[in-house]
């Protein structure tokens, strides 16, 4: 989804909850972090403490209830291969051995110990930014350079891409005419989702996105955006019959 369409979903969520409507979410790590749901249980799929911790977080947060109920499941499917396996299966002999007290110092200590050993400093800092937030010898730290250097989402393996989505086509449609500018641009932003760059050149391919400014990214084709699931690269650019009746 885009962020617009995100915000409008947990919207939705939250207004459900707050007037007690049975309500079930199924959702990324999205909601783990600076998301104020407040739900009676949780289900995790294992994975690092941390990320635990932070699903836990959503249940029972407002205090509402004598005790809530956070629940750790092992899916069918396997735990994708690099940190969020090697974070899994650290995680898994602690969720074991310490039940009562899962959450305890002791417990993220063990975890964040092993965790790093394993990684090593290639795995956790390979672009060494934690050197430009140290104190240089004039007392400083390195701010730019550290931004410079850290990226939530690689761009190299990434591409951003313009939804159809609550009127955003309008927006698009300026982009078409005029040059990108700073406010344009930033209106659009809600708009968008990253793809991995090896589905784009399919994408492009098959005249289902566009590039109407070099690297600027548009969808061309209304099919693609479900309004309840969000962008679909691999549907069909020919509608169904169904998708036809309004």
């Amino acid at each position: 989804m885009c962020g617009a369409h995100r915000a409008k979903v947990i919207c939705e969520i939250k207004e459900r909850l707050k007037n007690n409507i049975p309500t079930k979410v199924i959702s990324t790590q999205l909601v783990e972090c600076g998301v104020d749901f407040d739900f009676p249980i949780v289900y995790r799929a294992l994975a690092g403490l941390d990320s635990v911790a932070q699903a836990a977080g959503r249940c029972n947060r407002e205090g509402k209830l004598s005790l809530g109920d956070v629940i750790v499941f092992l899916p069918d499917s396997k735990v994708p291969v690099g940190h969020l396996r090697q974070s899994a299966d650290i995680s898994l002999p602690i969720l074991k051995s310490k039940k009562d007290d899962t959450f305890q110092n002791e417990s993220f200590t063990e975890f964040f110990t092993k965790l790093f050993w394993i990684k090593g400093k290639e795995g956790l800092d390979k672009h060494d930014i934690c050197s430009n937030l140290s104190f240089n010898a004039e007392g400083k730290f390195s701010f730019q350079t550290a931004s410079r250097k850290f990226k939530i989402i690689d761009d190299t393996t990434y591409t951003t891409v313009i939804v159809k989505y609550n009127g955003s086509e309008e927006l698009i449609s300026q982009l078409r005419l005029t040059q990108p500018n700073k406010k344009l641009m930033r209106a659009l932003q809600r708009y968008t989702v990253n793809i991995p760059k090896y589905v784009t050149q399919s994408l492009l391919n098959e005249e289902k996105i566009q590039e109407i400014r070099p690297g600027v990214f548009v969808q061309n084709h209304d099919n693609l955006y479900d309004q309840k699931i969000g962008f679909c690269a691999d549907r069909s650019s020919v509608y169904t019959p169904d998708e036809l009746i309004i």
